[in-house]
């Protein structure tokens, strides 16, 4: 990206800046160099790592690169697990972690290496609950990161009600989730092993 490119010449004590990544930075734009799609392709991990700094750093991403991550999106498959999980996991613990898993669910990178969150999008719940289970989930790590708690707390925020969907019976404000927690207890042990994440962390965050 061009914030991320930029030289500085210590003799002649300047910034040497061959890509207008001062621009982007003052503008708050994180902008592939030259061409998105080939960037991309150079190295799949950018485009998690596009959202990543865009969130962590309040910036917004070009429109072209976006449009190039989208369209890329299906190469992270072919990332190690562990790469991914280091990214995502300074995404969790940055202040705008809430807004940046939800531009990961726009961008189409969490279906890649999450898609069990994404069961939850639009799924509603029932009287004891104004939002979906996306949003609770959502808001969850929202209020964890308000808190400045831990990664293990912030991930079991996130995936706290990650089962709701497949426990869910009947429609309307008397739906029930019956044996949810049982259920997504099994599927964050799945997701987390899945991620490379330690085993004692595993444990912990199923635990919660």
């Amino acid at each position: 990206f061009t914030v991320n490119a930029l030289a500085y010449d210590v003799e002649n004590k300047k910034v040497i800046d061959l890509v207008e990544g001062e621009e982007d930075l003052k503008k708050k734009i994180i902008r592939a160099v030259g061409d998105p799609d080939e960037r991309f392709r150079e190295d799949a991990l950018r485009l998690l790592r596009a959202v990543r700094l865009a969130s962590e750093l309040g910036f917004t991403i070009d429109e072209r690169t976006e449009k190039a991550l989208k369209k890329n999106a299906g190469l992270l498959k072919f990332i190690s697990k562990e790469r991914i999980r280091d990214e995502f996991q300074k995404l969790l613990l940055s202040d705008a972690a809430a807004s940046g898993v939800d531009l990961l669910r726009e961008t189409g990178l969490l279906e890649i290496f999450l898609p069990e969150l994404l069961e939850g999008y639009g799924v509603g719940q029932n009287l004891h609950h104004i939002y979906t289970v996306w949003e609770h989930n959502v808001k969850s790590l929202e209020y964890a990161v308000k808190e400045e708690w831990s990664l293990e707390v912030r991930l079991a925020a996130l995936l706290h009600d990650v089962g709701k969907p497949r426990a869910k019976r009947g429609e309307g404000k008397f739906s029930t989730f019956y044996n949810h927690d049982v259920i997504g207890a099994k599927m964050a042990s799945q997701i987390l092993s899945r991620l490379r994440f330690p085993k004692e962390f595993t444990e912990k965050v199923v635990k919660l």
